[in-house]
């Protein structure tokens, strides 16, 4: 390792971004310090274990376009990586439906009339190009699939996942995550002149065997033996600062406070927790609103079951149904439950403080199972014990404004020549956990003058689809 003097960099965060950010710092010679509010690390990317039944908080998994990443992760993780296939679908009406949308499953799930309706929706939408709707995320759907499909699909999860009306939100988000249908294509598939294309996102990933909160308890293994100091249950509560420059933090740990001097800060913490600690108190009262998240509560439930179905994950589109998502960890990795049993858990959407976020683990329990038979999967006498988790900063809300919103906090901290923020809360961007990760590097690269803010900054702002292509679907292929 090289020796920059000892130069101090506390990393606020040890979530993808933070805890890759001081990995790399730490293997160049670095003293990191490591703040993180929660009592592990892996913000996001935690798993949580009950009777050998281990649960993410959410569905995970790694993918990536970066070889400098995916070589640092595979001589980290060794055999303890397994190659999963994620298998998605959308849960509708009692039917399954291909996720992404595909013409020949649409034909063969619906009924002929609403099929009829929504190819001649989606037609007619094709020739008639709404370019002022393109700036929301429901003008942006029906713009690509029509009236029909948005009804169906698209408009009631999104507003039960974000909780606000999909006409409030950014198309940004459609660009990145939603595969659009071809005009020209669905005519061909119609008339069986083109097959149907089954996927356009990466199909294949790596995943650790004890769930995706170990790669990063590997992490903090390794840093922590380049001499990295990690302080959890632990929050930044003020910064002093002389000539733009960050001389210093105070952290605090339960009424323990104390002084970290610094050379340079890489904060992956919410972006607006992070630029409050720059302003006057009525600075903060004004930004503290400018910036919302939507958070998720997980019900985790152990089955005594050998599977509930062949899918990684199951979409929850009607609005009826309070979760968004269903996953079974055990198709991640068979580790993820003991021999002959299974698990499920539940995505429930929410703000902290309302009545999903506050009631009970046994309420939460009733409705689920209450909901789960609604949809078809009975499992009467077949659930053992439960807990719940929670995401208080799960999505960054893109409102309409969400751009003009974040660049008022990052003209507070981008004042300050020796600070970086990054990630997925850092950025108030809706990024994967690779891509943070990447930030993470390139964050550390910034430290180092290996790179510049650019670079930091532009991983995640694609106009394209995020997941349609990785070299690890190339390498666990060959």
């Amino acid at each position: 390792m090289t020796n920059p003097k000892k130069k101090t960099v506390v990393v606020l965060g040890a979530g993808p971004c933070g805890m890759t950010a001081a990995w790399e710092l730490s293997n160049s010679g670095y003293d990191v310090i490591l703040v993180e509010k929660d009592d592990g690390v892996g913000g996001l990317c935690r798993t949580n274990e009950l009777n050998k039944h281990r649960f993410d908080l959410g569905g995970h998994r790694f993918i990536t376009k970066s070889e400098r990443l995916l070589n640092m992760v595979l001589d980290l993780m060794k055999e303890k990586l397994l190659v999963a296939t994620r298998k998605s679908v959308i849960l509708l009406r009692g039917k399954e439906f291909e996720y992404p949308l595909a013409v020949k499953n649409l034909f063969k799930n619906l009924d002929f009339f609403l099929f009829a309706r929504a190819i001649f929706d989606y037609s007619l939408k094709s020739f008639n190009w709404d370019e002022e709707a393109e700036k929301s995320f429901e003008g942006w759907i029906k713009n690509r699939y029509g009236k029909t499909l948005y009804d169906l699909f698209f408009g009631p999860y999104t507003e039960k996942l974000w909780g606000m009306s999909p006409a409030e939100i950014s198309s940004d988000w459609a660009v990145q995550r939603i595969a659009a249908l071809n005009l020209r294509d669905v005519i061909l598939h119609l008339f069986k002149l083109k097959k149907d294309k089954k996927r356009t996102f990466t199909k294949r990933f790596y995943y650790p065997e004890k769930g995706i909160g170990q790669m990063f308890d590997c992490i903090r293994d390794h840093i922590e033996g380049n001499g990295v100091k990690i302080h959890l249950k632990s929050k930044p509560i003020e910064i002093t600062t002389k000539n733009e420059i960050v001389k210093s933090l105070t952290i605090d740990n339960d009424g323990d406070q104390r002084v970290i001097p610094c050379d340079f800060v890489v904060s992956t913490i919410p972006l607006n927790d992070f630029s409050a600690l720059f302003v006057s108190e009525e600075e903060k009262l004004k930004l503290a609103e400018t910036l919302k998240y939507r958070s998720l509560r997980f019900l985790n439930v152990l089955v005594d079951k050998e599977q509930l179905s062949p899918n990684t994950w199951m979409y929850v589109s009607e609005a009826k149904y309070f979760m968004t998502r269903i996953q079974e960890p055990k198709k991640r990795s068979p580790k993820s439950a003991p021999v002959g049993k299974t698990s499920v858990m539940l995505e429930i959407p929410c703000d902290v403080g309302d009545d999903i976020y506050t009631c009970s683990d046994k309420d939460l329990f009733e409705r689920g199972m209450a909901d789960l038979k609604r949809i078809g999967v009975d499992l009467t006498g077949k659930t053992g014990e439960y807990f719940t988790t929670f995401a208080d900063h799960a999505y960054p809300i893109y409102s309409i404004d969400y751009k003009e919103r974040i660049q008022e906090h990052l003209d507070i901290v981008e004042k300050y020549s020796n600070v970086i923020t990054c990630g997925r809360q850092g950025l108030f961007r809706y990024i994967f956990m690779d891509t943070a990760m990447v930030m993470g590097l390139k964050a550390a690269d910034y430290v180092m003058g290996k790179a510049n803010y650019d670079e930091v900054y532009n991983p995640g702002l694609e106009k394209s689809l995020l997941e349609v292509k990785s070299i690890i679907e190339d390498l666990t292929t060959e």
